[in-house]
């Protein structure tokens, strides 16, 4: 009896599911996954003369695009995980051989960054250049001197104990210009090493802690990895060589050397008005005048001087120069003898043909 009795219940059990049908899935939200939303992310400013790479935690957060002129700021959205290790590389525009500035001048640096959780740059930051020159500010035989940068220095346990405390600056050393004044950076403060005009490399490390009751929001993360992404980005094969430009009409990154008899000269073929990019025409002068551009680029690989080509305006142009920055870090630099032949053309696309591949095009205006 006991055996039909246990036969009934089941069978009676079995009835009412087939009547209720199909389990149901739970409703969203009741499997215990919590996702972040964009009410969980912050606005990350960051303003540097004239680059800077951010590192969150061991992974790129964001990579200034315009390496040279204009000044500009990079804003993005990050999700904060505290405590927050933030890593800073910061670049002022040098020659790599002399730490000169346009082939004649020293330049000045400057960085400043502002969360907006309210962290911001001070000098509780931690500093430190490796990168230095003209040696004592001399312009006419300039010296530098290049500290190995270490490979994990972005990493979250990279040992900065020993580094100094980053040294702030004013508004009015750093003379900052661009799309500065038109993002928030309340609170900041412009920082560098301790010696703002022949430090050209620094990197800073700042470790910030979770504002006071602040709670996660979210318990599932993404399963992406990304720790490894620039040096897995350093095996992609290069297609072209490429030539950097600020802005998007194409106007092309670098400027001019002019040789005049005995004495040469460098000039600019783009400024910055009202916080756009615009050429300035080159004028390329009495008839004895040389002038080049010097433009930079990347993707140049194994090419040679010997094995690029040039033209401006479709019109073939002697390239004097084309090799990899030293020391080495994907940037390319190329000097084309302008032909006078182009004076009075007005804006014309230069061109850059390496190991037979062809670059995009970058425009230049002559006067």
């Amino acid at each position: 009896m006991k055996t039909i009795s246990l036969s009934i219940c089941t069978l009676l059990v079995a009835g009412q599911l087939l009547a209720q049908g199909p389990p149901k899935p739970p409703p969203p939200g009741q499997d215990g996954l919590i996702k972040a939303g964009m009410g969980d992310v912050l606005k990350l400013n960051a303003y540097a003369d004239n680059w800077c790479v951010v590192y969150i935690n061991g992974k790129l957060a964001v990579a200034d695009q315009i390496e040279f002129l204009p000044h500009n700021v990079v804003s993005v959205n990050v999700l904060p995980i505290y405590p927050m290790t933030i890593a800073v590389m910061a670049k002022d525009n040098a020659d790599p051989k002399t730490g000169l500035e346009y082939g004649t001048q020293i330049g000045d640096g400057g960085f400043i960054l502002k969360l907006a959780d309210g962290t911001v740059t001070s000098s509780a930051w931690k500093a430190k250049n490796f990168f230095k020159g003209p040696l004592n500010s001399n312009i006419a035989n300039p010296q530098v001197i290049h500290t190995p940068i270490p490979a994990n220095w972005f990493a979250v346990d990279f040992d900065d104990s020993s580094w100094a405390a980053a040294t702030e600056y004013t508004t009015a050393d750093v003379k900052p210009d661009g799309d500065f004044a038109s993002y928030d950076f309340t609170g900041a403060k412009f920082i560098w090493s301790d010696d703002l005009l022949l430090d050209n490399t620094v990197i800073f490390r700042y470790t910030a802690k979770a504002p006071a009751n602040y709670k996660k929001a979210w318990n599932t993360d993404g399963e992406i990895n990304v720790t490894n992404i620039v040096n897995e980005a350093k095996l992609a094969v290069y297609q072209a060589p490429n030539l950097f430009t600020v802005n998007a009409d194409g106007l092309a990154t670098g400027y001019l050397t002019r040789v005049r008899g005995t004495a040469q000269t460098t000039e600019q073929f783009a400024q910055v008005t009202n916080g756009a990019a615009v050429p300035i025409p080159i004028d390329l002068g009495p008839t004895a005048d040389q002038v080049y551009l010097v433009l930079y680029g990347s993707n140049l690989g194994s090419a040679t001087t010997a094995s690029t080509t040039a033209t401006i305006g479709g019109v073939a142009a002697p390239l004097v120069y084309a090799g990899n920055l030293i020391p080495a870090n994907g940037v390319a630099q190329f000097n084309i003898l302008v032909p006078r032949e182009l004076a009075g053309k007005g804006a014309v696309e230069v061109v850059i043909s390496a190991n037979s591949k062809t670059s995009n095009t970058a425009l230049v205006n002559i006067k």
